[in-house]
């Protein structure tokens, strides 16, 4: 009976210490929330500011690239324009004669106007 209570009384000392280790309060719990908030927060601080100087970065580099002399770019080849010369002659395109184009002008113009 002794040695039941000896083992007994060690076993109780044994698992003191894991009685001992206590589950965290709801203030540890909320702290705990609040810290890891402010951490994420501060995450997405140093990112925003890491992608504003990105593009701080890239826009003073176009600046640079802008004030930069460019290399000089060689004029493209054009063709000569035609000389008066080389354009067609006017008797190679078939003519109408005033008289014509009067008498056609003077049917389309008393066509519009007579309502059938």
């Amino acid at each position: 009976m002794f040695a039941f209570a000896l083992s007994m009384t060690f076993l109780a000392l044994a698992a003191a210490p894991a009685d001992a280790v206590a589950q965290p309060t709801q203030f540890q719990l909320d702290d705990l929330r609040a810290r890891e908030e402010a951490a994420q927060r501060r995450a997405v601080d140093q990112g925003n500011q890491l992608q504003a100087l990105e593009a701080r970065l890239r826009a003073e580099q176009a600046v640079r690239d802008l004030a930069r002399p460019s290399p000089l770019v060689p004029a493209p080849d054009v063709p000569p324009r035609a000389s008066p010369a080389a354009a067609p002659a006017m008797q190679d395109y078939p003519m109408i004669p005033d008289a014509a184009l009067a008498e056609s002008n003077r049917r389309v113009r008393a066509a519009s106007r007579d309502p059938r």
